[in-house]
């Protein structure tokens, strides 16, 4: 499928032409339409971000689009941004700007607890929606910025570089506790030897809130390196920033390896693969200490393919492989706040027809039922049951796609 979209009267396709036609359309505040369905207004805003000029959906509308469209979304109710969607994350469409409630504190002050005496997030079953854990501000994130879209043109092609610069564009347009999110969050820049006093210089000025105040904390999300055992303490290492590391004390760091004790497992076994390996996702909230390293206060880990797709148990990272390998075209369905026990759709499909596929990896003998019976009966997509060993559902060519629509 051909991206096109309608601007200033024009129909043009997805390349070299469109910048200069979107910086016309963005200083004329003209709205612009994804041309995916033949009679639908599909209206996406432009967002100036990193000297480019980017279309992006208005939340909530991604189902409308056409599934080979790159603007296509699952229908929130797959998955937990059904229950956060309007309470812990508000849009704006007049502006264009999302306001994020955070559960977290960003400012510690002389009255609170200690450093690193906090617990981690531990979404239940009973969570609101109405503030977003650690956990859902990492998922929330890993959403806007479509690291959780897939097709066969992206293999090889997603380094740090590129998720760092889709994490901070996806912020650019966030606020949290009345601030601009870009404003407390911290996302290490790629180490370059030959640059290293300009990134440190850079990373200074990045972190000027901790170092203004040790009552101030910060948002890092970044890769872990390395967890180290140091005097008493543990220091978790993160890639590109190996000489700024995160200090957890023994209490802190007790309740780490029980609370996250799955997702360091399912890293470690894939540690000593041979070839792409996996990569672990820290999001945290930390504040400087005076002797000038890092606490590290609230906690959520990640698991992620080679690729940078989420999962959360073996079954769901040997459906995203397979996927991948059979280049298929999907969306990673992520959980933000909801407990483990709540059923999600693990995938959905783009590339089975007009109407997209739920892939459903669950015991249904061990499945709670009526909220399993709730997700299989929402509308928009096909659902289908999974398990290794089993073929996934069958693609549908762009070629009968395209017929399909030229018919219709």
């Amino acid at each position: 499928m051909i991206q096109r979209y309608r601007v200033l009267g024009r129909s043009v396709a997805e390349g070299e032409e469109l910048q200069p036609l979107l910086a016309k359309a963005y200083a004329q505040k003209v709205q612009v339409l994804c041309e995916c369905r033949k009679g639908f207004d599909l209206p996406l805003y432009i967002s100036h971000r990193n000297d480019r000029y980017v279309l992006a959906r208005w939340p909530g509308s991604g189902a409308r689009h056409a599934t080979a469209c790159d603007h296509y979304e699952a229908p929130d109710y797959l998955t937990g941004m059904g229950q956060v969607r309007g309470a812990a994350i508000i849009d704006d469409e007049a502006s264009g700007e999302t306001s994020l409630k955070l559960g977290f504190p960003l400012s510690r002050g002389s009255a609170r607890l200690a450093p690193a005496a906090l617990t981690n997030d531990k979404p239940t079953v009973k969570s609101s929606g109405q503030k977003l854990s650690m956990r859902g501000l990492l998922h929330v994130l890993w959403d806007r910025a479509e690291l959780t879209h897939w097709h066969p043109k992206m293999a090889g092609k997603r380094s740090w570089f590129v998720v760092r610069r889709a994490l901070l564009e996806a912020a650019a347009s966030c606020r949290a506790k009345q601030e601009a999110l870009p404003h407390v969050l911290f996302v290490p820049e790629s180490f370059r030897l030959e640059d290293k006093e300009d990134i440190r210089a850079r990373r200074r000025a990045a972190l000027e809130r901790v170092y203004r105040s040790r009552d101030e904390m910060m948002v890092v999300v970044g890769e872990i390196k390395e967890i180290v055992s140091a005097h008493g303490a543990e220091r978790i290492v993160l890639r590109h920033v190996g000489d700024m590391p995160f200090v957890m004390d023994q209490d802190m760091a007790r309740r780490f390896h029980k609370r996250f004790a799955g997702e360091l497992a399912l890293w470690q076994a894939q540690h000593g693969a041979k070839g792409e390996q996996d990569h672990l996702v820290l999001a945290g909230s930390f504040a400087r200490r005076r002797e000038g390293t890092f606490d590290l206060i609230e906690v959520a880990l990640m698991p992620v393919t080679p690729e940078w797709l989420p999962y959360e148990t073996s079954d769901e990272r040997y459906l995203l492989a397979k996927a991948v390998a059979e280049k298929r075209r999907f969306v990673k369905g992520l959980r933000v706040n909801l407990d483990v026990d709540t059923p999600i759709a693990s995938l959905v499909l783009k590339d089975t027809g007009e109407e997209a596929c739920a892939v459903h990896i669950h015991d249904r003998d061990n499945e709670v039922a009526e909220p399993l019976e709730a997700l299989l009966a929402g509308q928009g997509v096909v659902h289908r049951f999974w398990k290794e060993g089993e073929p996934l559902p069958a693609r549908v060519s762009r070629a009968r796609r395209t017929w399909e629509a030229q018919a219709a």
